[in-house]
């Protein structure tokens, strides 16, 4: 068991070496924050660093503004990189990219809170709320994320070993991590709404809306299936369990998309 433990551990740790290291020392859009390595997303074929997540999503919505932020010496190889894709691109947006960061910068001087939430640009009362409402998504969607795969697992394991408690043990956990699925879908749809991606990250916005909705709908079928079952359906258990064991897989792929979008296109090595 133990050696086990140590292979799955060195195979872990190699992943993690491997990953690109960003290109940058301090944050772009907060330039006094150290950048740290495992905060980051991928712009122009370069690795860039953030100090938080939420940077990454500010970064993210509107990347020319914080360019001229970067410390494009690369800390690996104290070489200088250079971000402008042509000369063209460099000559007309220079500027405008310089007034931008500066103009961020002021906004920030204040102080920066790694707790509050970039994604939101509107700054009407309703559109405050949303995002506030929105943020409880993440809070709500950790337990969906970790109670529903448990649940298909121990459903196949009480059919395995014709267990009375692991089936009781799998129910319970699947009808707490469907209702909070239901809810972290409606959440999730209203946070995505105030957030701004763009290019690839817009891509995966979508995917991960969807993933995430199909988890709600699939997690709520099973609620019904398995309400369906204790009136002794055979076919309702059965539509219950295959549910169940797809969910295993449906929800960890959706919760990657999800940190895609807040920790980079590394995540999660």
């Amino acid at each position: 068991m133990i050696q086990r433990l140590t292979l799955l551990f060195l195979f872990f740790s190699s992943l993690g070496l491997s990953a690109a290291e960003p290109v940058n020392k301090m944050c772009p859009v907060t330039p006094e924050e150290p950048a740290e390595s495992w905060y980051t997303t991928e712009y122009k074929g370069k690795t860039i660093g953030f100090c938080c997540k939420k940077c990454v999503r500010k970064f993210n919505a509107d990347p020319e503004a914080y360019l001229a932020n970067l410390d494009m010496q690369a800390a690996s190889h104290g070489e200088t990189a250079v971000m402008a894709s042509d000369d063209t691109e460099r000559d007309h947006g220079q500027n405008q990219a310089i007034e931008d960061a500066s103009s961020h910068a002021d906004q920030d001087a204040g102080g920066h809170d790694h707790a509050t939430d970039h994604g939101s640009t509107d700054d009407t009362k309703s559109s405050h709320w949303l995002a506030l409402l929105g943020n409880f998504h993440v809070l709500t969607v950790h337990l969906p994320i970790a109670l529903l795969p448990i649940a298909g697992l121990l459903e196949a394991m009480s059919l395995f070993f014709k267990s009375e408690k692991w089936r009781f043990a799998a129910r319970l956990n699947f009808i707490a991590g469907a209702s909070m699925a239901i809810l972290a879908a409606v959440l999730g749809w209203i946070a995505a709404s105030q957030s701004s991606y763009s290019g690839e990250l817009a891509d995966i916005l979508t995917w991960h809306r969807w993933l995430g909705v199909s988890v709600a709908s699939i997690a709520a079928i099973g609620l019904l299936a398995l309400l369906l079952a204790n009136f002794k359906s055979p076919r309702a258990l059965n539509v219950y369990r295959s549910l169940a064991f797809i969910l295993i897989v449906l929800v960890p792929v959706a919760a990657h998309l999800g940190g895609t979008l807040i920790y980079g296109k590394n995540y999660p090595f």
